[in-house]
């Protein structure tokens, strides 16, 4: 992967969950988060060259763009000890009753995937200036959200898309927002509900792509590894299960590791992407989203089969939240 704002602010993220970043001195992780920081505009989001509308992917729009980048380069200045310079004005559009509502009502709930993302980084987005700027909108904002959840949620799977996405997607829609639940104080509605649908998606490989024997999909398989590592905790019906679930997981995952250390995202001869031309990945090869979100599969996994021998660390942001969120560092 070339350079870019999403490299580098992935990077981070790695760096931070690998122990890499604590290494470094503080001039290095200043110079860094800086380099990051420089790719603010004024409503702050953060946004470079690679998303401009040449650059991007027919499926991958500006919107679906400025969330994810600015998800990313969040996360990763936490990780080197920074912060954005300049404040979300962009969150203010969903501050007074019912704006946050509207928003959500105006996205497509059959592409739940592709929505969640943008609902999970609004979470961010509004959890970064309650936390830091004590903004009580930002607060009522993110109950709105979770209750739009609650109604959407469809009782036979426990997923927040009424029904309307393919289960899979579902599934990978629904893993965005419970971290939200969880960092919120909430219970997900339907938890057991939630545990057999995902259990039933792991594929005879022991991974949860559409296709099986294939190495899985590094997003898919990450997903529904983090959805039941935190359910398990919800309840004590499905631990056996989850267990089993988990070791098959564990061995199956290992076919994606690499020589360089790395992880690819699966083991098709199909291209990878992040939205953009400069972010394709090579069959068969690393990058550094496969890389990160298979550790972290790995680790949650550990978590679970052999907590005591774990010395994996989770919880330095929302894509490492395990355990219902108590292990979360706030």
């Amino acid at each position: 992967m070339p350079p870019t704002l999403i490299a580098s602010s992935v990077a981070g993220m790695l760096g931070g969950f690998l122990g890499y970043i604590a290494s470094l001195s503080e001039n290095e992780k200043n110079d860094w988060a800086d380099y990051i920081k420089s790719f603010q505009n004024q409503e702050g989001w953060f946004e470079d060259t690679d998303i401009n509308d040449e650059n991007r992917l027919e499926w991958y729009g500006r919107d679906r763009a400025l969330f994810h980048r600015t998800r990313h380069a969040l996360s990763a200045l936490y990780a080197l000890g920074g912060l954005p310079a300049r404040r979300f004005k962009m969150t203010q559009a969903w501050y007074g009753a019912g704006n946050m509502k509207k928003w959500l009502e105006s996205l497509d709930l059959s592409n739940y995937w592709y929505a969640s993302n943008m609902m999970m980084d609004a979470y961010l987005l509004l959890s970064h200036e309650y936390n830091y700027y004590q903004e009580n909108e930002a607060a009522r904002a993110i109950e709105e959200l979770l209750n739009f959840c609650d109604e959407t949620t469809n009782p036979h799977t426990g997923y927040h898309d009424r029904g309307l996405s393919e289960v899979r997607n579902a599934m990978a829609g629904a893993m965005h927002l419970y971290p939200v639940y969880f960092l919120s104080g909430r219970k997900p509605k339907y938890p057991e509900a939630v545990i057999k649908t995902t259990l039933s998606l792991q594929q005879p490989d022991g991974l949860f792509a559409y296709q099986t024997e294939s190495g899985g999909e590094d997003c898919l398989d990450y997903d529904a590894v983090l959805i039941l590592c935190n359910f398990y905790f919800l309840t004590a019906k499905f631990q056996k299960e989850i267990k089993c679930c988990f070791q098959k997981c564990l061995q199956a995952v290992m076919i994606n590791a690499n020589p360089d250390g790395g992880f690819s995202s699966h083991r098709r001869p199909e291209i990878y992407n992040f939205g953009t031309k400069k972010t394709l990945a090579q069959p068969l090869t690393s990058n550094l989203w496969a890389t990160y979100s298979r550790l972290l599969l790995i680790a949650m996994i550990h978590k679970i089969l052999s907590p005591q021998e774990s010395a994996f660390q989770l919880g330095a942001n929302l894509m490492e939240v395990w355990n219902g969120g108590t292990e979360y560092e706030k």
